[in-house]
């Protein structure tokens, strides 16, 4: 490889332009390198478009900038459509319409901004000519998309891509602003950057198109030894295996770890002047994960690439060590000269050499082994150790190590500081393994409940407009049919003109927890009801759904963020989940109409309740028959989880058979272990309902 490096000449130009931002500039060269397409995700004003511009101008390539909107159409972003009319000898004519190419079609570099906003009818063949680089049976001559989006959270009233949509970009990162992220001394550099230059600045031109194509052509020849893929293995082992993360929480393929990422860690190595690959080209599937994990799994992620590859250098070192060391133990070896210039036969050494030669290299093979074994032999004894205190090898803290406490606590209720009679029962270590088994049969319970109606059309005012409707209120004079809006303003009449009626197909849902926090619900009843909580919230994060959060003993709290009930800032209610409080009687009308007033009027299909609760109503209406009625109108789901082995509540029965949800019943044996089952709807008296119901979980659990 050459000491000059094109690609170090477009970072140059980025930096002259944009101060920070160093994740994103290296997520675009990568781009460019594999020619693999990027999404960046952060709030406005983060140089997102800035970046992508400066990259193209300088390297000479045809640029497309398009920001979608709800409203886009294929033929804004391929090019112009063109209806022509073809005469068919006498009998007829035939109407004909194609595509003038242009947009995408013809470009080189395609930024795409707030991709999100597009339908998905255009949505899903945009990107499928993304993956594939052609247009019918014809190849474009597009290098890297770069899409971009704002952040999903409540503020931005926006919509999460499809995971499936998701994976198809390869580099995915998250971009954030030098101010909140407290970066003083880059902001300074940035103000003062543009005090001293002019208004209007162009961007010189640094590379050619020609480079391009001649890395790309050397991409395919960077050797990537088998130590690098050891790594790459060890680093998707560590994720799913130690960090936890599945099909469930996670967006791990084997299309993108297992072949993509080669693309993206040949890149870094030429872009690092080097035609081989080493362990340190890992570090670039950084680049690849920020939303294919959890984000706390993220925060860790650095961390884990080190582990990886010092894990993996240190087996290397200790390999040749033992190879060197036998190596000069032959080379010294008496008669090892003459030897070499004897024949075969000649070359048996003496019974007594020959046995202390074979002890040698046994020992040798022996010190070899425990070697290369001795990081996994810590880590299990650590963690045998840790789990025999009830504790968490993560949750140590020995002499000079973070995170570790010197002496290891029993997990109690986080309602008391102090645990009481009740409290003081320990549910961590391994007698817990099967209670979190237990949380994963629930999950998936209701998980097939939310993919029964996981995406469907809905109204949404991002929409397209599929029908049409009477008008509510004047924001939707835009949507209006002209005939209708023109004839009404002329002559005002009681009827209000047409307008369109705007769906989007919604992927995601809703679904409220109503949490238990009476009196008989401390110690192991509440640790393990949060651990229901954290589990449907990770559910809720890889379906995209939002999650509303109700506490209630005697009387209701709901908690807002951002004055919304339903969110999508998960981290915030973990937080709340983690932090109650137990007291009082139960009461279950006051939180189911406040969470059903929630639903009133929003429209979406997916929409659920969870219930937990250890008890039954003891005030209020114990028999909640207007709740009921309610949840059937607005077509809510409710699922309760009884707590308690004994005096299953006849109106928990009621409630999930007239909303068509699931019961579950959760009871804790001997062994301190809670165990769940679905419940037996044979041991009550079954309730008459208005419409038989067809479960298809009956055979699932044990009865």
């Amino acid at each position: 490889m050459t000491d000059t490096n094109p690609f170090k000449l477009l970072k140059e130009e980025m930096d002259k332009h944009v101060i920070g931002h160093e994740e994103v500039k290296m997520a675009l060269l990568l781009g460019v390198i594999s020619r693999e397409h990027i999404y960046i995700e952060g709030p406005p004003g983060t140089a997102k478009t800035m970046l992508a511009e400066i990259i193209s101008g300088a390297a000479q390539l045809r640029f497309f900038f398009y920001q979608l909107h709800r409203d886009t159409r294929l033929s804004e972003i391929l090019g112009d459509l063109v209806i022509s009319k073809q005469i068919i000898d006498k009998e007829g004519e035939v109407i004909k319409q194609r595509i003038v190419k242009g947009g995408i079609l013809t470009a080189e570099i395609c930024l795409l901004d707030d991709i999100s906003r597009a339908p998905g009818e255009s949505l899903n063949v945009l990107l499928r000519i993304l993956n594939e680089r052609k247009f019918g049976d014809d190849s474009i001559p597009l290098l890297t998309a770069i899409a971009t989006s704002n952040p999903t959270a409540d503020e931005y009233y926006n919509e999460p891509l499809d995971p499936a949509n998701l994976d198809r970009f390869v580099l995915q990162i998250n971009a954030q602003g030098l101010s909140y992220g407290k970066k003083w001394d880059q902001a300074k550099e940035i103000i003062k950057l543009y005090s001293e230059r002019p208004l209007s600045y162009e961007v010189p031109v640094r590379v050619s198109k020609k480079v391009f194509d001649e890395y790309y052509e050397k991409l395919a020849v960077v050797e990537i030894p088998n130590d690098v893929q050891e790594g790459l293995a060890n680093f998707v082992a560590t994720l799913i295996e130690e960090y936890n993360q599945n099909e469930t929480n996670s967006l791990i393929s084997d299309r993108t770890f297992f072949v993509k990422s080669l693309k993206i860690i040949r890149a870094h190595a030429l872009l690092n002047n080097r035609n081989h690959c080493t362990l340190e080209d890992l570090r670039a599937l950084k680049y690849m994960t920020a939303f294919r994990v959890q984000p706390e799994v993220f925060l860790k992620l650095d961390e884990i690439i080190d582990d990886v590859i010092s894990k993996k250098k240190a087996f290397k070192h200790s390999k040749s060590d033992i190879e060197q060391q036998t190596s000069e133990f032959e080379r010294d070896m008496p008669g090892a000269q003459q030897r070499e210039n004897q024949g075969e036969k000649e070359k048996q050494p003496s019974d007594q050499l020959s046995e202390a030669r074979r002890t040698f290299f046994q020992a040798l093979k022996e010190l070899k082994e425990n070697m290369a074994n001795d990081n996994n032999i810590n880590m299990d004894s650590d963690f045998n150790s840790d789990m025999e205190t009830g504790g968490h090898p993560e949750d140590n803290d020995g002499d000079g190590e973070e995170g570790r406490p010197k002496t290891s606590q029993k997990t109690y209720s986080s309602k008391s500081p102090k645990p009481g009679d009740e409290e003081d029962y320990w549910i961590g270590g391994k007698r817990n393994l099967e209670s979190a088994d237990n949380v994963r049969i629930i999950m998936k319970v209701l998980e097939g409940n939310f993919q029964r109606s996981i995406a469907m059309d809905a109204p949404h005012p991002g929409g397209l407009p599929r029908k049409w409707k009477r008008m509510v209120d004047f924001d939707e004079m835009e949507d209006v049919e002209p005939f209708e809006g023109m004839f009404w303003a002329e002559h005002t009449t009681p009827t209000l003109p047409r307008v369109h009626r705007r769906e989007k197909q919604v992927i995601g849902g809703e679904i409220a927890i109503l949490r238990d926090v009476s009196t008989s619900m401390m110690g192991v009843y509440s640790e393990w009801s949060s651990s229901v909580v954290r589990g449907v919230i990770e559910l809720a994060r890889t379906k995209k759904m939002k999650v509303g959060y109700i506490e209630f003993n005697h009387r209701s709290y709901k908690y807002k963020r951002n004055d919304k009930y339903f969110t999508r800032d998960y981290r915030w209610i973990l937080e709340l989940a983690s932090k109650t409080e137990c007291s009082g009687n139960t009461n279950y009308e006051d939180a189911l109409k406040d969470a059903l007033s929630e639903f009133k009027g929003r429209g979406q299909r997916n929409k659920h309740i969870l219930f937990i609760t250890d008890g039954i109503p003891t005030s209020g209406d114990c028999e909640v028959i207007n709740e009921r009625i309610r949840a059937k109108k607005l077509g809510v789901c409710i699922h309760s989880i009884f707590i308690g082995s004994k005096n299953y509540p006849k109106i928990l029965q009621k409630i999930s058979e007239e909303t068509s949800g699931t019961q579950f019943i959760a009871s804790r044996g001997k062994d301190g272990v809670i165990r769940i089952e679905k419940k037996d709807k044979k041991l009550l008296n079954p309730t008459p309902v208005e419409k038989p119901r067809v479960d298809p979980f009956t055979n699932v659990f044990s009865q």
